[in-house]
């Protein structure tokens, strides 16, 4: 018995038969023997006329059994793979969205300033020549005061 719990032929001493090589011995222990049609050293031929039985016969050989396990270790690989990138790409597409949300504020923000700055200017205008720049402005007593060192 392996490590899977199949049952593996050993022993088998070919010389002596404990049972007559006949056609109907040979039907009878093809459909008992899991690995009789893998064997490697010669062809045994299958009596049985179902496909189905045959192919069920034949996963049962050790080397298709390794590649199916091989195949399923590998699928099961690529969907943890999957299953990562399904993440990240969770992660990327709600990171987009928080970029695309603070985009429109930063945008709706400059709108609104530039429509204060818009106003500001009207009124600035609209005022003209009624406000005195700062620094036309005269101030009273203004002398310069200087400092004895």
């Amino acid at each position: 018995m392996d490590e899977n719990y199949i049952l593996l032929p050993h022993g088998v001493n070919f010389q002596e038969a404990i049972f007559p090589d006949t056609q109907e011995n040979r039907r009878m222990f093809a459909s008992l023997f899991q690995f009789s049609n893998c064997s490697q050293a010669q062809h045994v031929l299958s009596f049985s006329s179902d496909w189905e039985i045959q192919e069920d016969n034949r996963l049962m050989c050790s080397s298709v059994q390794k590649a199916l396990f091989e195949e399923e270790d590998r699928v099961k690989k690529l969907q943890q793979k999957v299953a990562t990138l399904e993440k990240r790409n969770k992660q990327l597409r709600d990171r987009v969205k928080k970029v695309k949300r603070s985009l429109r504020q930063a945008r709706k923000n400059t709108r609104h300033v530039e429509q204060m700055n818009r106003k500001l200017s009207e009124k600035l205008s609209s005022a003209g020549g009624q406000i005195p720049y700062i620094n036309s402005l005269k101030q009273e007593n203004s002398h310069a005061t200087y400092l004895k060192v």
